[in-house]
């Protein structure tokens, strides 16, 4: 889980992930940016970016988004 707070405008460069992204928007304006779409997201709205999809993000000042990664969990070590 992520949770990010935005003290300017921005863009988040295009990226890949080898798991699944999930973000809500808590307060603000994010804007996806996939391929040649803009796919607008505000308060309340969330989005599922799945795992390899070449994506980025423009912001405001002031939004705020949890994001929450999936993907292979670490193997842990028995307790004894």
């Amino acid at each position: 889980m992520a949770f990010w707070t935005h003290e300017r405008d921005g863009i988040s460069q295009e990226h890949v992930h080898d798991y699944d992204e999930y973000f809500v928007v808590v307060q603000g304006q994010y804007t996806l940016l996939i391929g040649d779409k803009k796919i607008s997201a505000g308060v309340g709205e969330e989005y599922l970016i799945p795992k390899g999809m070449a994506h980025a993000g423009e912001y405001s000042v002031g939004t705020r988004t949890i994001h929450a990664f999936g993907g292979k969990r670490v193997k842990r070590e028995s307790e004894e």
